[in-house]
């Protein structure tokens, strides 16, 4: 969006005569005045309801774990087939999310989040109303595609509108906050809405996402962001990454049930790799990349994402296992088993936005690495099951997961995502989303072979599965500390150096274009 006049130049929320009321002005330091978008008066309602929507996609990714027997019976689905009714909404979503984070920067944003609700919607509802179990893995697959161009939307406009470093923080210490709780909490709302029926985990997201396409629609500010002049989208590249991912996805939720060696799990990978491994090349030769590799020297960007993929992972992992021992071992209701994650969620909602704040003051990957050593020692504390009450048990490891979940997913998400560039936030955004979302998929797949591979075997599974999620919470945990020797402490700089260029561009404007 160029400047070329003075309306413009308050429409952006920079600093002008006669700005115009409930718009913040920007300071012209940040050196993205031509796509800035202004913080309305009501910009904390703005903040709620786009954390609502992360919520929202938090909440569907978990809620549907309580679900799976009523609907294994409901719809007679066999086991094999079952598992894609989650598989196929990593799919989608994780196959898709780079694309989506990519649209979020060429196209408008608030546009861009309107279209993906009404996806997400249709099919939950198209799921709620499913008579059969392809219908269903359809359904959810769909709304994965929904939730790839959603999420990184909604961060983008976030980063976008909160510029100024605290307020930027808190915004994302809230909005990272929500989406780990709605995790945590839609494990709860799972299973107390299937002690109804298991279609209502599939139309209460559809009643939410209306209600959050009408909030967006007046709440959004249009100037969100405006499509990119001469811009588009670089479909060869899109299709080259998104045939990866999805075959990478594929093929390991594909292990989960068969076996790392049978031949469409190998074939799958094969081709996912061999896409990954040109996707570089082919991306050099492309005149407006989908993914401009120049993106990969921003500071702590790569390692903030390669953490990511694990730590979530691997935080997804153990909730699979603990999940199974309640029920299966302890004879939990599925209400009981989702109550027992809880306690992280709440101290996940409330400390998180905090530990946000505090990247300032001691850097990001401080706060990863100590993050990281509690939820290993979290996790360590759990291979004790069996040998202490398991209200200790759960109440001592939900502290210790919780708070260092509330420290560690707060602080990668920003150096992830600080030191992007105006035009490279949603794809910053969607990067890392993906990250998650592949390492969820993979780290899970991972714990779920070894797991089968002990079954019968009593309580040696989940300790197999278990000491599986410690040893990889291990190497984890050492990857953030070489973060922090490598980047050191010092959170990387957003609002001057990173927007280098973007002030580069500005000087070399015309004087008229710039008043």
């Amino acid at each position: 969006m160029s400047v070329g006049s003075s309306q413009n130049v308050e429409s952006v929320g920079v600093a002008a005569p006669g700005s115009v009321s409930g718009v913040v002005p920007q300071r012209r330091v940040d050196g993205w005045c031509r796509h800035a978008i202004p913080v309305p008066s009501g910009g904390g309602a703005l903040l709620v309801v786009l954390c609502a929507v992360n919520f929202l996609d938090a909440m569907d990714v978990s809620s549907m774990g309580p679900t799976l027997p009523r609907i294994e019976r409901g719809l007679g689905m066999s086991p094999a087939a079952l598992q894609w009714v989650v598989s196929a909404y990593v799919l989608g979503y994780g196959g898709f999310l780079l694309l989506g984070g990519r649209m979020a920067d060429l196209f408008a944003r608030r546009r861009l989040l309107l279209g993906s609700l009404v996806v997400f919607a249709f099919a939950s509802l198209v799921g709620g109303l499913a008579d059969s179990g392809g219908v269903l893995i359809a359904a959810r697959l769909v709304k994965g595609i929904g939730a790839a161009f959603m999420a990184p939307a909604a961060l983008a406009i976030v980063l976008a509108t909160w510029r100024e470093p605290a307020a930027r923080d808190r915004a994302l210490g809230r909005f990272i906050s929500i989406a780990a709780a709605g995790f945590a909490l839609g494990l709860v709302l799972g299973g107390a809405l299937t002690g109804v029926s298991w279609r209502l985990t599939m139309f209460l997201p559809t009643v939410l996402a209306v209600v959050l396409f009408v909030l967006c629609w007046r709440l959004v500010p249009v100037v969100a962001a405006e499509p990119r002049a001469g811009r588009r989208v670089d479909v060869a590249g899109a299709v080259v990454i998104t045939g990866a991912v999805l075959a990478i996805v594929f093929g390991v939720s594909h292990a989960s049930t068969s076996s790392w060696t049978d031949g469409v799990t190998v074939v799958s990978l094969v081709v996912g790799v061999v896409l990954l491994a040109v996707f570089g090349p082919f991306e050099r030769r492309r005149r407006a990349p989908l993914v401009p590799l120049v993106i990969f020297s921003r500071a702590g960007l790569a390692r903030a994402n390669l953490n990511a993929l694990f730590f979530q992972g691997i935080y997804v992992a153990f909730q699979f296992v603990a999940t199974l021992y309640y029920q299966n071992v302890l004879g939990w209701s599925p209400l009981r088993a989702g109550l027992a994650f809880l306690l992280s969620g709440v101290i996940v909602l409330v400390a998180a936005p905090r530990f946000a704040l505090y990247v300032a003051r001691v850097g990001a990957w401080r706060l990863v690495t100590v993050g990281m050593v509690l939820q290993l020692l979290g996790y360590l504390w759990f291979t004790r099951f069996g040998h202490i009450d398991p209200v200790v048990l759960v109440i001592v490891q939900q502290v210790l997961v919780g708070t260092g979940f509330a420290a560690v997913y707060p602080s990668l998400n920003i150096a992830a995502v600080s030191s992007a560039r105006a035009d490279e936030q949603g794809l910053a955004s969607g990067m890392f989303i993906a990250a998650v979302q592949i390492g969820s998929g993979i780290v899970l797949a991972v714990v779920a072979s070894v797991f089968t591979s002990h079954a019968g075997a009593g309580l040696r599974a989940y300790h197999a599965g278990l000491w599986t999620v410690v040893g990889i919470a291990a190497a984890a945990t050492l990857l953030a500390v070489s973060g922090l020797l490598t980047h050191g402490p010092v959170r990387p700089a957003v609002d001057v150096d990173s927007a280098g260029s973007d002030v580069a561009a500005d000087a070399q404007q015309p004087a008229e274009e710039a008043t």
